[in-house]
């Protein structure tokens, strides 16, 4: 669409076929070889049929690198029929190469156009390094986890046991200080029992929520224990809160570290 061109400007070549609106054609995309030129866009236009036939179009922009001093294409388009595809070919075109530098009289007079501005580029990601670097941490975890996967699982156990523990007794004593509580008083005193019946379950695998006191004291080896249980119960079942109420819960609590305590030699000990 111009007679001539600058290395490294696009340029614009037009192509157009009139067919039989029965023909099935097709025209050159990006796997096509523009030689000399190189492909930069396409551009394609609706069919238009008249009693003339149908017309298809295309605008290609190219660009060049070459430096030859006249440069042609010829680009085909192909038509397909039952039996074969027939290549089309549209008639040569030229275009003239325009300099961009001229001598003023002898080549080693010749004065050279600069171009000093830096042009900033965009970071692009260095997907092969990235990819190197997720193999080698991943590389890198497997060994550490086979030469150190005995004491990480243990750490973990022991993680996870000791956290629970400390939201247990959390919550035991947060219902052990509000059992002066006039109106839930009672209630805080039951909940801090069965909070501890279900801690000590889990820790000793025994279903210590359904056992009854003298289970309970047939199971746990403690000499305080068998007073402080009797003080509870006279608490939750017979409505008498005493003095003595806060000392068993805590007589209960001290158990339950013990245990803990316990447990915990035993997995350090077991891992």
């Amino acid at each position: 669409m111009s007679d001539s061109l600058k290395v490294g400007l696009p340029i614009k070549y037009a192509l157009s076929y009139r067919h039989k609106p029965t023909a099935d054609i097709f025209f050159p995309d990006s796997t096509y070889n523009f030689a000399p030129f190189e492909l930069v866009s396409r551009e394609y236009f609706p069919t238009v049929t008249n009693p003339k036939g149908s017309l298809d179009s295309a605008i290609y922009t190219l660009i060049s690198f070459e430096v030859l001093p006249v440069q042609e294409l010829s680009l085909p388009v192909f038509v397909r029929d039952n039996l074969d595809c027939t290549r089309v070919f549209a008639p040569i075109d030229y275009v003239r190469l325009q300099g961009t530098i001229s001598a003023s009289g002898e080549m080693d007079t010749m004065s050279l156009k600069k171009d000093t501005q830096v042009i900033p580029l965009p970071q692009q990601p260095n997907y092969p390094l990235i990819f190197l670097f997720i193999i080698g941490l991943s590389f890198l975890g497997v060994l550490t986890f086979w030469f150190f996967g005995t004491p990480i699982k243990r750490q973990i156990k022991l993680f996870r046991f000791k956290r629970r523990y400390d939201e247990y007794l959390r919550l035991f004593q947060r219902l052990s200080r509000a059992t002066d509580d006039k109106k839930k008083g009672l209630e805080n005193v039951e909940k801090a029992v069965i909070l501890w019946k279900k801690y000590v379950e889990r820790l000793e695998n025994k279903p210590f929520t359904t056992f009854t006191t003298k289970e309970i004291l047939d199971n746990l080896q403690d000499n305080r224990l068998s007073d402080a249980l009797r003080e509870i119960d006279a608490t939750v079942y017979g409505g008498i809160y005493s003095k003595t109420t806060a000392s068993s819960l805590n007589i209960l609590q001290e158990l339950a570290e013990s245990l803990y305590k316990k447990h915990r030699q035993i997995l350090v000990q077991s891992t």
